[in-house]
């Protein structure tokens, strides 16, 4: 792991990633706590472990030439991830929208991430994704309302003949 400043790891840790000056609208901290207070002990020892994770996060930017805007949209999707907001099946998607990367390096860094850094929690994480993700997924099913159906074309009609064959003759 990179050895990081002070200020790095303020920049990159998911718990501070957004405090100070740094802090966006759509931030806010009574819903970060809450988030935090009602993770499993295992994730959320796991996420208070945040200098290893700033390390991790450090290291990824330096090994992929990406810079400190990227080190920071990576702690917000760690965190996210941890939190539940973002579901793990669409991580790829999520760093590439979000550092604004190619297929490729949003794959590498979506694996490291899920093999390196989640790998003692990767089972528990998942299972909590399931069970979020796949509620909600039946719950927009549900409320999405259904277009009208398209006529399935009727089956083929196989050709009937009215004459007989007499296998024997052949």
């Amino acid at each position: 792991m990179a050895e990081i400043t002070l200020e790095e790891y303020h920049l990159y840790s998911p718990y501070y990633v957004d405090s100070e000056a740094r802090i966006p609208a759509s931030f806010k901290y009574a819903d970060f706590f809450k988030k935090l207070n009602n993770l499993p002990e295992n994730i959320g020892n796991f996420f208070r472990e945040d200098v290893r994770i700033a390390e991790f996060v450090k290291t990824v930017i330096d090994q992929n030439n990406l810079n400190e805007y990227h080190g920071q949209e990576i702690a917000r999707i760690i965190r996210d991830l941890l939190f539940n907001d973002i579901y793990l099946g669409d991580i790829i998607n999520q760093i590439k929208e979000r550092l604004k990367i190619d297929d490729q390096k949003a794959k590498t860094i979506a694996a490291l991430i899920v093999t390196d850094l989640f790998g003692p929690i990767l089972e528990d994480l998942k299972k909590r994704h399931i069970e979020k993700f796949a509620r909600e997924i039946r719950k927009q099913q549900l409320i999405q309302p259904k277009g009208p159906e398209i006529p399935k074309p009727p089956p083929p009609q196989k050709e009937t003949t009215d004459e007989i064959i007499n296998l024997k003759n052949l």
